[in-house]
Parts: C-alpha cells; sequence; structure tokens
C-alpha cells in the first residue's frame, strides 16, 4: 500500500527569562511544509514495515536574517525506513545521519513519523489504548530524551473512515557543555490529534492536532549565577492524504 501527503505545521516560540546565551528574546514563527510519500507492508510475525521519502521541504522562520541562526539546507529527497508493531514506531533515514543535532532532516523524518498510527485489530467506538516511546532527539545543540506517551480513543467507526482521538504527553531532558559552561534543559508537553483513517486501506486520511511545549534552559557558567530562560512552544500541524 503506497500514499503521499500533503503535511504542514507551524510553531509558535516565545523566549522569556534570563538571557541564556544566543537564545531569542521575542516570540517568532516557524512554518514547516513538506510532502511525505509512505509505502507499507505487512510482515509474518504481524509487524509493519514501511519505506518513504520526504521531498519539497521548507522551513521558512520570522527570525531577523541578521540575528537568527542559519537554517541548514536539506537535500532535496530525503529517505527513510520504518517499523511499526505493538511497541514502538521507530523512522531512520538512509542512510543514516551521523548527528541528528538540529538537523533539518530530522525535522523532516519527525513530520513524516506522525502519519504512522498504530490501531489494533477489532477496535470498536469507544476503546482506548496507550503506546510508549523513547526517542533522542536535539535542540540548540543539547542532545534530549524525550519520554512520550499516546493514549488513543476511537470515535467512531463506518464503512468509509476511522476517527480516532489522540491525547500526547512528553517529557523532555537533556543537557551538554564543559567544565567551564554547561546548558541543561527540561520539560514537558501535551497536545490533541484527530485522525480520520480510511477503513479499507488503513492509511491516514486526515490529520489535525496541537500541542504546546514549556521547556526550561538553565545555563551555568563557571563562578556565575545560573541564568534560566523559559521557552513555549505551540504547533498546530495538518496533513491531508492527496
Amino acid at each position: 500500500m503506497g500514499a503521499t501527503w500533503r503535511v504542514s505545521s507551524v510553531a509558535r516560540v516565545k523566549v522569556t527569562g534570563g538571557g541564556v546565551s544566543g537564545a531569542a528574546a521575542e516570540e517568532q514563527r516557524i512554518e514547516s511544509r513538506g510532502l511525505v510519500s509512505w509505502t507499507v507492508e505487512r510482515t509474518s510475525a504481524g509487524a509493519i514495515r514501511a519505506s518513504g521519502q520526504v521531498d519539497s521541504f521548507t522551513v521558512r522562520t520570522s527570525f531577523d536574517a541578521g540575528k537568527g541562526a542559519m537554517l541548514p539546507t536539506m537535500p532535496g529527497l530525503l529517505l527513510l525506513d520504518a517499523t511499526l508493531d505493538s511497541a514502538t514506531v521507530r523512522v531512520t533515514t538512509k542512510p543514516p545521519l551521523a548527528n541528528e543535532c538540529d538537523r533539518p532532516e530530522a525535522g523532516a523524518s519527525a513530520m513524516a513519523r506522525e502519519l504512522l498510527v498504530r490501531i489494533p485489530n477489532g477496535i470498536l467506538v469507544g476503546e482506548r489504548w496507550r503506546d510508549s516511546s523513547v526517542t533522542l532527539i536535539c535542540r540548540s545543540g543539547v542532545p534530549m530524551t524525550v519520554h512520550t506517551t499516546v493514549t488513543s480513543t476511537v470515535e467512531s467507526v463506518d464503512e468509509v473512515v476511522v476517527v480516532v482521538r489522540r491525547e500526547m504527553v512528553s517529557r523532555f531532558e537533556g543537557k551538554s557543555g564543559s567544565p567551564f559552561r554547561s546548558l541543561e534543559l527540561s520539560g514537558t508537553s501535551t497536545g490533541a490529534q484527530r485522525v480520520e483513517i480510511g477503513a479499507q486501506r488503513g492509511a491516514v486520511e486526515r490529520l489535525e492536532g496541537t500541542s504546546t511545549l514549556t521547556l526550561q534552559a538553565t545555563e551555568r557558567l563557571s563562578g556565575a549565577v545560573p541564568r534560566v530562560q523559559q521557552v513555549t512552544q505551540r504547533v498546530e500541524i495538518r496533513a491531508e492524504r492527496r
């Protein structure tokens, strides 16, 4: 089974606090758009394997060109592999990235992952299930561990579409630095999605969601008082199968 989606997300980021090095001081807007394709097949063990690609991936920001960091350019085509089973969804790039820190390929891969939604067999209206995952991401050069729990509930089922409501909760933790300077990140994220899945194909037809991330950054310099900032990021995401 193969399908292609148009995906877009808009993030509004606001930073408040005591001036961590390199941080923005006002609300910024980041808009990402991409064309995502997945081809899916089920293995004899019941797991799902998928191969996909992301192209036409663009990121636009409202950062001042003289102050904001330059965004690296992603290759024109990003190839992906994925495995989806009863325990986890894992997406990797082809070839794997040597360093995923603040790479646009990592953002494109995360966007594509949103379209892989696990649905148990024989579901009925009102049924609920929970998925958990642990992933590694990077923010401002700091590697972070993300613990995520997704609770899904079937809102409706008919011959055409299955509607699923997803509630997401994530916890972020990360640290980097040297004996003279360190940066610690910690925070939480909550979100909700409404997903329409084709009853016959099993593919996502439409996805709409919002999420809010609150992240605290603590910078420690040798011999100085720690500086703390809070980053609030609100994201709206939409995807529709072509």
